[in-house]
This record gives C-alpha cells, structure tokens and sequence, in this order.
C-alpha cells in the first residue's frame, strides 16, 4: 500500500463529524446585554458582608434603643455612622487594595462601572437605613425628623469626604486602615461636641439645630464631588 492511500484510510476513518447547531453555538458565545440593574444586582454579592452586617446592626440597635426608649440612641448611632461610611470607602477601593484592578479592568464591565456600582449600592443601603433610623428615633423619643437626620447624617459625610479624599492620596493608597482611623476621628469629635455645655455654638446638637441642614447639604456635594474624582480617575489610581 503506497503512502498516500495509507494517509487517506486514516483521514477517512478519522475524520472530524460535521459540527451541528454551529450558528446557535456562536451566538450563545456573545455575552447578553446587562442593563444598570442587572449591573447593580450582579455586583451586590461582591460587597463584602461586614458592610451588610454593620448596616443591619446599626439598624436594629436604632430601633431596638428607640422601642426602650434609651434617651441617647441619637448620639450612639451618629457615632456608629462613620464607621459605616469608613467601610463604604474600603468597599469602593477594594479591587486596588487586593490587586484586582488589571483584571477587572480587562473583564466584561470596565473598573469604572465596578467601582460606580458599589458606590451605588452602598450608598442606597446607607440612604435607606437613614429614612428608616431618623423616623423611628425622632417619633419615639420625641424629636424632629429632619433635624434628627441630619445629626445622624453629618458624621457619615465628614467621614466620606475625608476618607475619599485620603483615599486618593500616598497615604490611603498604602494604608487599609486609613478610613477606619479618620472614623474614629469623627466620631471623637462628635462624642465631645455631644458633651459641650447647651449654650455654647460648637454644642453638636445647637450646630446642627440651626446649620445642620446648611452644613449637611455642603458635605453631601463635597462627597459626590469626591465619587466623582473617584469613579472619573479610579484607572488612574489603579
């Protein structure tokens, strides 16, 4: 048998089945469009649980304090609320932290809309334990809605701004605990402006009573300002 037939019997008894269902297999290749809220939903189980646990936790002590009508559960959870807003900070530079920022910039969604999207989310969670916390305290111990927010409020966007702004620096970028140590800050100051005699300006609860909605409104754009630098540059600082 002369070389070439022998090479043709292998071919014929080798040969590769015609490929069914071709055109259905490459279609199914191309990845589906995910609109905003798949994109938010699909991230939410990449936020880690200690955001999930602190959020529920400061919930339930709100309500649980407002229900045994503990005169100062306004000033413990306005002392809580900056470490909320330290591990929001943590949470949005995580994929740097952890040396995922090269990939995550070569997978399907961009580090941009990963990092947009845990702002997003995080700062939905801390939107809505205000506007379930601020009620239930205000109501049951007898104070204003609004103002009570705001008490709540402004220890989270000191702590936000200042912890996004150290974030970008030398300083957060080689140092995880850097938003924890501005919390704990924050959350000093207030404690000690909480024990201030009534009558004086820098009393926490004379402050927010006539510029709490003033100051709260001034933190609040500083902060988008610095989600802002954030999500625009996160490449960048990657």
């Amino acid at each position: 048998m002369k070389k070439n037939e022998f090479n043709n019997l292998i071919n014929e008894a080798f040969a590769a089945p015609e490929p069914e269902h071709k055109e259905e297999f490459i279609r199914n290749l191309r990845p589906r469009e995910i609109g905003t809220i798949g994109m938010l939903w699909g991230q939410m189980p990449y936020i880690s649980p200690v955001a999930w646990i602190i959020s529920v936790a400061i919930t339930v002590l709100a309500i649980a304090g407002s229900i045994l009508g503990i005169k100062d559960t306004e000033l413990y959870i306005a002392l809580a609320m900056p470490f909320t807003a330290a591990v929001s900070v943590i949470e949005t530079q995580r994929s740097k932290r952890f040396g995922m920022s090269e990939l995550e910039m070569a997978t399907r969604f961009s580090l941009r809309s990963v990092v947009f999207a845990r702002m997003t989310i995080l700062g939905f969670v801390s939107a809505l334990m205000l506007l379930i916390i601020a009620p239930v305290i205000a109501i049951s111990l007898g104070g204003e809605i609004i103002v009570t927010a705001v008490r709540i409020l402004i220890p989270y966007l000191i702590t936000m701004v200042i912890g996004l702004r150290i974030e970008r620096s030398t300083i957060g970028r080689n140092n995880g605990i850097a938003s924890l140590v501005i919390a704990g800050v924050s959350a000093t100051f207030v404690a000690w402006s909480y024990q201030l005699e009534e009558n004086i300006f820098l009393q926490y609860e004379v402050f927010t009573g006539s510029y709490g909605i003033v100051t709260a409104a001034v933190l609040l754009a500083l902060m988008f300002a610095e989600q802002w630098k954030i999500v625009n540059n996160v490449e960048a600082f990657a």
